[in-house]
């Protein structure tokens, strides 16, 4: 029987969140789901913790380390759902979520993309959704975080929203961590793009080139999930490094020579977090 939703978990070297992950998602009985977990060539034993204590699982164990886009579009390949939820494994997912969002999607067929609320582990909204990177986006973005009374007014118009995450509303991007998407829509869309993304803005590009095909994208805090973030073993300076490639990648992919000249030096204003 074709499950009616494939998850889908990229994991490299974070065992103990990989396993809390797969735990919780066992409270989920209501959904007809098949999880697949694409290790991407750990050494803490995560491939091990699948096969002795979640045999359910959809093993899929890389020989050579390959990005988190390239691993995404593995899962995918893997799976036969006709939505999908890519998830980080530094996730938790309360009891209910899952089906909150599947009714969310059956509510809203113009969207192809869903993005649920994520709260870290002290309860915080992390900034999960935004507007595509513009130079003025981006500029609102570190301008906000400066003038924190400006925020009510012009946060919409940031790279990545600062509030009215307890609102149902369509948004340009929502984060990889947590993605949703029909099938196919991920189909029209060409997939996750592996080859100019390694880690980062990944996310970004594929919501861009989902809009591409004429479908919306939605933020649904009806689903509301545990991210307790960047738990994967990346050097800070390393992870800023990725973020500012991914960037430049969606520039090259999307917009001019001119334009990515001026993200050159737009970037070199206050660090990416």
């Amino acid at each position: 029987m074709i499950p009616e939703l494939s998850i889908i978990i990229v994991s490299h070297n974070a065992r103990q969140w990989l396993g809390q992950c797969l735990g919780s998602l066992r409270a989920h009985a209501e959904v007809a789901a098949e999880i697949i977990v694409v290790e991407n060539c750990s050494d803490d034993g995560s491939a091990e913790l699948v096969r002795e204590q979640f045999p359910e699982v959809k093993l899929l164990c890389n020989t050579q380390r390959q990005g988190f886009a390239a691993n995404n579009q593995t899962g995918a390949l893997a799976s036969s759902a006709p939505l999908l939820l890519f998830l980080n494994p530094d996730t938790e997912v309360p009891p209910g979520k899952l089906q909150a969002m599947m009714a969310v999607a059956a509510r809203h067929p113009e969207c192809g993309v869903f993005g649920s609320r994520l709260l870290d582990g002290e309860g915080g909204v992390e900034r999960s959704a935004g507007r595509f990177p513009t130079l003025i986006s981006i500029a609102l973005d570190r301008l906000l975080q400066s003038l924190p009374l400006l925020q009510p007014l012009l946060e919409r118009f940031a790279q990545r929203h600062f509030g009215r995450y307890e609102r149902e509303r369509y948004v340009d991007w929502v984060t990889g961590a947590a993605l949703w998407i029909r099938r196919q829509t991920l189909d029209q869309a060409g997939g996750w793009d592996g080859e100019h993304f390694f880690m980062y803005y990944e996310d970004v590009d594929l919501c861009y080139r989902a809009r591409r095909t004429g479908c919306r994208v939605l933020f649904a805090p009806q689903s509301e999930l545990y991210h307790y973030r960047n738990k994967a073993p990346v050097d800070p300076g390393r992870r800023k490094t990725l973020m500012r490639r991914g960037l430049h990648a969606f520039a090259r992919q999307h917009y001019g020579p001119a334009r990515r000249w001026l993200y050159q030096h737009l970037l070199r204003l206050p660090d990416l977090d």
